[in-house]
């Protein structure tokens, strides 16, 4: 029986995409048909927090003039899925920049206008994200099916800082993005020689990652 260790589950993460492809193409074209997606330098502000962009941005236009851009970050994990993330950045007149600060530390973001989904300030509700998958693993779509379950159960329970749901109601959601995950990354070590760059899209050869730590059936 296939094994991973824990901690693998952890470290995965989605970051920007090296190029724009033809599937992110045709997710743009379904989100914002009259934009194109570009890359964004990130200069964080120094009191900006990560993933407050929407506070963030209308901080810094107080401060500096400017205006809020509304649209889509759009994040991939290589070989298995892309997803846009509703965003702001801000726009000073001349140039767009992202002065949210990212998990990952990213320096550039990929980032997709679409001024009409303005940001629910009142409500404080998040738009969900936007996922596809890149077909490479079956794994990929159920991870997308459980994980949009999530999303829309902490949306649905949470208003700015409050959260209506119990530790036990969610800790099954949870636990079943995980198990699919852990699918994805068995489904993808299979197929990846251990020279080739690692299943969790560090970008480091799988046999210097992750491989000791995936215990496939052979």
């Amino acid at each position: 029986m296939a094994a991973i260790a824990p901690h693998i589950l952890d470290k995965i993460g989605t970051t920007t995409p090296p190029a724009v492809t033809a599937a992110i193409r045709s997710l743009a074209r379904d989100l914002s048909p009259n934009f194109e997606p570009g890359f964004v330098p990130v200069r964080p502000a120094p009191s900006s927090q990560v993933s407050e962009c929407f506070p963030n941005v209308v901080a810094k236009v107080a401060q500096s003039g400017g205006r809020i851009l509304y649209g889509w970050a759009i994040w991939m994990w290589p070989r298995v899925f892309i997803e846009a993330e509703h965003h702001a950045v801000w726009d000073d007149g001349t140039d767009l920049v992202d002065i949210t600060p990212h998990i990952h530390g990213e320096k550039r973001i990929l980032f997709l206008p679409d001024p009409e989904r303005a940001y629910d300030f009142e409500g404080q509700s998040r738009l969900l994200n936007v996922k596809r998958s890149l077909g490479e693993v079956p794994a990929a779509q159920r991870w997308i099916d459980a994980s949009d379950q999530l999303q829309r159960f902490l949306v649905a329970h949470t208003a700015g800082a409050e959260m209506t749901f119990s530790r036990d109601e969610v800790m099954p959601l949870a636990d079943e993005v995980q198990y699919r995950k852990a699918e994805i990354l068995v489904a993808l070590a299979g197929r990846t020689r251990p020279h080739e760059p690692c299943v969790c899209g560090s970008g480091r050869k799988f046999r210097k990652c992750c491989f000791p730590h995936i215990h496939l059936d052979r």
